[in-house]
């Protein structure tokens, strides 16, 4: 009976830890797939120019020799097999894409950290303050990026 009289008198502060969980938890989803979605490209990219270094120095003899040449193509063909390079790429661009995101989110990920973490006890204004700035990011973000209000058309500003 104590756990629903503690809610009841507090819900606020449990709305705010709840909303800062829901923050926390939809920042670190973007997040994962940014850092996805980069792993992709930046190992694909990092292999093209691989690929393209390994076989320029195949395709080159300092002197005229045909050991040289089939030792240099053998090398490339099992340079071009091995996915050892691919694994660091991958990772490097995951964890790249995965701190831009944070970065580029900083103001809801501080903000639902404090809110998650802040103690309800010892701290019940930072709670709450956190919780109404989240309320009052998340506002802000539909009615401006999700509803498009109070933007100019990228499209249509230069000839306003």
């Amino acid at each position: 009976m104590k756990i629903f009289t503690a809610i009841k008198n507090n819900y606020g502060k449990y709305l705010a830890k709840a909303a800062g969980a829901a923050a926390v938890g939809l920042v670190a989803y973007d997040a994962h797939v940014l850092g996805k979605l980069k792993a992709d490209t930046y190992s694909q990219s990092k292999m093209a120019d691989y690929c393209t270094a390994t076989f320029d120095n195949s395709m080159y003899l300092s002197e005229p020799s045909v050991v040289q040449s089939k030792l240099k193509e053998k090398v490339h063909n099992l340079r071009m097999e091995s996915n050892f390079g691919n694994l660091f790429n991958s990772a490097a661009g995951y964890f790249g894409g995965v701190l831009e995101s944070m970065v580029s989110s900083v103001v809801p990920l501080g903000l639902g950290l404090t809110a998650l973490c802040a103690s309800i006890k010892k701290h019940p204004a930072v709670v709450k303050w956190s919780g109404i700035g989240l309320a009052a990011y998340a506002g802000v973000k539909v009615v401006r990026d999700i509803l498009g209000f109070g933007q100019k058309h990228p499209l249509n500003s230069r000839y306003k």
